[in-house]
């Protein structure tokens, strides 16, 4: 896990202070089965604010680029993260709105003792992954080798060749 500040969520949201730091993709544990290589970084911020209602919350943005594995071809496949979410902090599990109630863009969470940045962000990042990475139609290298004409022989064609003429 990267160095992030772990703050006090009552004392964040009141004072509405703010957060910022930037984090090398290598060091988001979570996320490098799902890396084809770890290079980069990613940045973050994070500023507490009170709701309209009077909630303690805060708004996380995130943001960089990953090089995942695409699933189809298993090549590097460039991805820009983006990602802008409110997080409001209830005092209990009974005062999580429930399903029906949930606004889009809008995640609630019982109120930590401790507000782990560090955490915060890889989750965010890893909820912002596609479901599964590929590229594109006609983007993967293999599509690409068979468009220019490159595309190998079938591995067994030459056994297939020898028993045809046998």
């Amino acid at each position: 896990m990267f160095e992030a500040p772990i703050l006090d969520p009552v004392r964040f949201t009141a004072l509405e202070e703010v957060v910022e730091g930037r984090v090398p993709v290598r060091d988001l544990e979570r996320l490098q089965s799902a890396l084809h290589s770890a290079g980069g970084e990613i940045r973050y911020r994070a500023a507490g604010l009170h709701t309209p209602e009077g909630f303690p919350a805060l708004t996380l943005q995130v943001a960089g680029q990953l090089d995942l594995t695409c699933q189809r071809c298993l090549t590097g496949m460039p991805f820009d993260l983006a990602v802008d979410s409110r997080i409001v902090m209830v005092k209990d599990e009974d005062a999580l709105p429930d399903l029906e109630e949930e606004v889009e863009g809008v995640d609630a969470i019982v109120q930590p003792d401790r507000l782990n940045i560090a955490e915060l962000v890889e989750e965010e990042v890893l909820l912002a992954l596609p479901l599964v990475a590929i590229h594109p139609e006609g983007e993967c290298r293999p599509d690409r080798e068979a468009k220019a004409g490159l595309s190998k022989e079938h591995p067994f064609a030459a056994l297939q060749k020898l028993k045809q003429s046998s």
